[in-house]
């Protein structure tokens, strides 16, 4: 079950850049404890960056030791290619989060901005803005993959705190 004082485990799939953002509940105020990108290399095959990405992902899971991992669903896109890497990303995080127990919330990128900004049709800079406001950041979270996995993350805080508030 989640636990609102654990971390929430944001990840912005992609086989290239796959962003990641941890963000805990600390006194009533939402506080980011790690956020990056991890890389793979295109020059290499595309079973070894898999296989890099999941070992990476679940060295994640194991050092942060989310209590849930908040992870981009990708409705649609127009590029078939970076619709099939995300794709072939965001299983792997499921894979990974099922193998550690970790519960899994997915949010379209429009629920996504609609948490953070209040608006579903907000641009990059205006999450990346309201990330960095939300989590009391001096500057904002780079690169944008980190600033999205950081904003998925704090989408899954407001869901639950929004839920827990809802009589049974």
């Amino acid at each position: 079950m989640f636990d609102p004082a654990g971390p929430v485990l944001g990840i912005d799939p992609g086989v290239s850049r796959c962003g990641y953002g941890a963000v805990v509940r600390d006194q009533g105020r939402l506080r980011a404890t790690a956020c990056g990108v991890i890389r793979t290399s295109p020059s290499d095959p595309l079973p070894e960056r898999l296989l890099a990405l999941h070992d990476e992902l679940a060295a994640l899971v194991r050092q942060l030791r989310p209590s849930a991992l908040s992870v981009e669903r990708v409705l649609f896109q127009n590029n078939v290619r970076t619709a099939m890497s995300v794709g072939q990303a965001s299983g792997l995080a499921l894979v990974v989060a099922a193998r550690a127990a970790v519960p899994v919330a997915q949010y379209s990128p429009n629920e996504v901005k609609l948490a953070v900004t209040g608006d579903g049709r907000a641009d990059k800079l205006a999450v990346q803005t309201m990330v960095t406001r939300l989590l009391s950041l001096r500057d904002i979270p780079k690169p944008a993959d980190a600033a999205d996995a950081l904003a998925l993350a704090c989408c899954h805080h407001g869901r639950t705190r929004m839920l827990a508030r809802i009589p049974s």
